[in-house]
């Protein structure tokens, strides 16, 4: 028996090797290449790779925009006050960003300025789902070796390696742009070019409006306990989207929104923006010239009257709720 297991051990070890080598240099999710990410078609956990660069980079920046990928065409980089990395990331949520503060405020990072993108995926996604994605297991606070464990996939790596394979890169920047903003860029002018003219909707949203509040107000009470300047929106999606959401009670959210946040700048509804399809690359993502809007808005101090009678660019408090109701149900 001793013998046998002399013979095979080299075998077996040869074997563990590739169980860990391979995977680790595949890496189709790039977390073992957090510091320089391969843009190879499939997309990378963002929310690991983004947490990890800010925690090795402490005094790169102040401030931070956390939010779904949305959020990402948000130019950053536009804001006038602060430092800004946008640390979205696809179905961002709030419990996540709430988890992602916490780690940041334990290793000495305390932002000047935190801005938090909400929408319907933040109120319809159960956090739990994202432990089971392999580009959205959030970034682990403990037990880090079994957050590895994940991506040590033979299969993981299978599936992805046809993506991989046949990926030519269309973006040259995009992973300077990773690092130096993490804003996520495309051709405005593609806007309104998509057929599918539908709301963006999946099978598994349900309803987890409370506890994206709760998380909020957690969010809220953090910043207030270590002087961060928080401020939160609504994203404007799309009005094919708003409909369906709003149809499962997210002018609900909207409106719990202004006692959770103590403020928030609205820009979700139907109105003149959400309605134009040229706003939009598809029924989920707007363009970085909505983006603009928003910083606008929220940091330069442009109002224009008639969007804000629609709900776009109010801003809403516990004291102004049945101003945010009129104008949502303005249309």
């Amino acid at each position: 028996m001793k013998r046998f297991l002399r013979k095979i051990a080299p075998f077996l070890l040869f074997i563990l090797i590739l169980e860990i080598a391979i995977p680790m240099a595949v890496d189709p999710y790039n977390v073992f290449h957090w510091q320089k990410i391969r843009d190879n078609g499939v997309e990378p956990n963002s929310n690991y790779i983004k947490m990890q660069y800010i925690l090795h980079n402490p005094d790169k920046f102040d401030s931070f925009l956390f939010g779904s990928s949305r959020t990402g065409f948000i130019d950053v980089e536009k804001i006038p006050e602060g430092k800004w990395y946008n640390m979205s990331y696809s179905e961002g949520l709030p419990a996540e960003h709430l988890e992602n503060l916490r780690e940041l405020i334990a290793n000495g990072i305390i932002p000047k300025n935190v801005m938090i993108g909400v929408d319907n995926i933040s109120c319809f996604v159960d956090p739990a789902l994202h432990e089971q994605q392999f580009y959205r297991i959030p970034y682990p606070r403990t037990n880090k070796l079994s957050f590895y464990a994940n991506y040590f996939s033979i299969k993981g790596v299978l599936l992805s390696l046809d993506v991989i394979l046949n990926y030519t890169t269309e973006d040259p920047d995009y992973v300077t742009r990773y690092y130096e903003s993490g804003c996520t860029v495309r051709d405005p002018s593609l806007g309104g070019t998509f057929k599918n003219d539908a709301p963006y909707w999946d099978d598994y949203y349900k309803d987890f409006l409370s506890d994206s509040i709760f998380a909020v107000e957690d969010i809220r009470d953090l910043c207030k306990e270590y002087g961060i300047n928080l401020i939160v929106f609504s994203n404007p999606i799309y009005y094919k989207t708003y409909q369906q959401s709003e149809y499962y009670g997210y002018a609900n959210y909207l409106n719990w929104l202004g006692g959770a946040t103590g403020g928030y700048y609205n820009f979700s509804g139907e109105n003149d923006v959400t309605r134009n399809k040229n706003y939009y690359y598809e029924g989920s993502h707007y363009t970085e010239v909505v983006g603009d809007m928003i910083i606008d808005r929220i940091f330069n101090g442009k109002r224009d009257g008639t969007l804000e009678s629609q709900g776009f660019g109010l801003y809403v408090t516990y004291d102004n709720l049945d101003e945010l109701e009129k104008a949502l149900a303005n249309h």
